[in-house]
C-alpha cells in the first residue's frame, strides 16, 4: 500500500489538502490528533511524558520554547505514533494512504515510511495573515526543503485552485490498466505511450522508465484484459489486485520465490473461490510479480470505467 506523507509548515494549507482528501475517500492520518488521543487511550503515556520533560503534562506547551524539552517529549511520543499508524494503515483498503503531519519528514523514527512527499507551501504574508502563531512556530519548526520532496503544491490562491491542484495529482497517481502492458518473453510491466507510424507499439517500463519500441507481432496484453477463473466465472485482475491487498493487511506481499505454501495461503484468503483447475500456481506467481510492480512504481488506485471510457471519447 503506496503511503504519502502530506507536509508543510503552519498555515501552508496541508490541513486543507488533507480534508479534501478525506472528502473524496482516501484514508488520512492526521498525526496531531491522532498523537492527542493516544496520550489518553495509551496507559502511562502521560507520566512518561512528564517523566521525560520535567514538568505537569498541564505545561505541555513548553516545548514549543524549549528544543531539549521538545526532542525528549519526540523521543517518548513518536514510537507511540508510528505503532498507532501501523495499526491503523493495515486497517485501510485501497492502495493509497495518506500522512499529514508537519515534522514526521525529519523526525528518524518514521524513516522509510514514505513512498512520495508532498509539500505544501505558501508565501510567508499569507501564511501570516491565516494564522498569526506561524511567526513564533517557524523558530521552533524547521521549513522543509522542497528538494526533498517529490511533489510541491504552491497554496498562492483560492481554495478551489488548491483543490484543482491537488485533483490533478490523483490523476497523475492513478494506474490504468487498460495501458499496462505485459509482453510475452520481456520481464516486468511496460506503461503504453503511444502508437508509431508503422503501429509499433512505444512502451516504457514501469521500473525504470526505459523506453522501447515492441513491433506489430509482439504479443501484447493489457492487465485490463487479464482475469482468472472462479467458481463464479471470471475475476478481473484489477479486483484480484485489490482482493490481494486487502488480504495482505499492510503487510508486504510474498514474491514469486517465496514459498508455494504461503503463496497458495495468500490466495486461499485473497480469492477463496479460484478454479483450481484452471487457475495454476504459475498464475499466482506471475500476478504477484505483476501487483509488486504495481505497487513499487505505479499505483494500485486504479481508473474506473467510467473515466477509461471519458478519456477513450476524448
Amino acid at each position: 500500500m503506496k503511503t504519502v506523507l502530506v507536509t508543510g509548515g503552519i498555515a501552508s494549507g496541508k490541513s486543507e489538502v488533507c480534508r479534501y482528501l478525506a472528502g473524496k475517500g482516501f484514508p488520512v492520518y492526521d498525526s496531531d490528533s491522532r498523537t492527542k488521543a493516544l496520550y489518553d487511550s495509551v496507559p502511562g503515556l502521560k507520566k512518561r511524558v512528564e517523566d521525560a520533560i520535567g514538568v505537569p503534562f498541564s505545561q505541555i506547551g513548553i516545548i514549543f520554547s524549549d528544543a531539549d524539552k521538545r526532542e525528549a517529549l519526540e523521543r517518548v511520543v513518536y514510537p507511540e505514533v508510528l505503532a498507532d499508524f501501523l495499526k491503523w494503515k493495515a486497517s485501510c483498503e485501497g492502495g493509497i494512504v495518506f500522512f499529514e503531519s508537519a515534522v514526521a519528514l525529519d523526525k528518524a523514527v518514521f524513516d522509510g515510511q514514505w513512498d512520495e512527499v508532498w509539500l505544501v507551501t505558501a508565501p510567508l504574508d499569507d501564511r501570516l495573515k491565516r494564522n498569526p502563531k506561524v511567526e513564533s512556530r517557524i523558530q521552533s519548526q524547521q521549513e522543509v526543503d522542497p528538494s526533498r520532496a517529490d511533489v510541491v503544491i504552491v497554496n498562492d490562491s483560492s481554495i478551489e485552485e488548491l483543490h484543482s491542484k491537488v485533483d490533478k495529482l490523483l490523476n497523475d497517481m492513478k494506474t490504468d490498466l487498460t495501458k499496462i502492458l505485459s509482453v510475452s518473453g520481456k520481464h516486468g510491466l511496460y506503461k503504453f505511450l503511444a502508437l508509431s507510424r508503422s503501429n509499433a507499439a512505444i512502451a516504457e517500463a514501469l521500473s525504470d522508465g526505459h523506453r522501447t519500441v515492441f513491433d506489430p507481432h509482439s504479443r501484447i496484453t493489457t492487465l485490463s484484459d487479464i482475469a482468472i477463473y472462479t467458481d463464479e466465472g471470471e475475476f478481473r485482475l484489477k479486483e484480484v489486485f485489490l482482493a490481494i491487498n486487502k488480504a495482505l493487511e499492510g503487510k508486504d506481499a510474498p514474491t514469486s520465490k517465496s514459498p508455494e505454501a504461503e503463496i497458495k495461503a495468500l490466495f486461499d484468503k485473497a480469492v477463496p473461490n479460484y478454479d483450481p483447475d484452471r487457475f495454476y500456481f504459475s498464475h499466482m506467481k506471475k500476478i504477484l510479480d505483476w501487483y509488486n510492480e504495481l505497487v513499487q512504481f505505479a499505483s494500485l488506485d486504479f481508473v474506473e470505467e467510467e473515466e477509461e471510457k471519458a478519456e477513450e471519447n476524448a
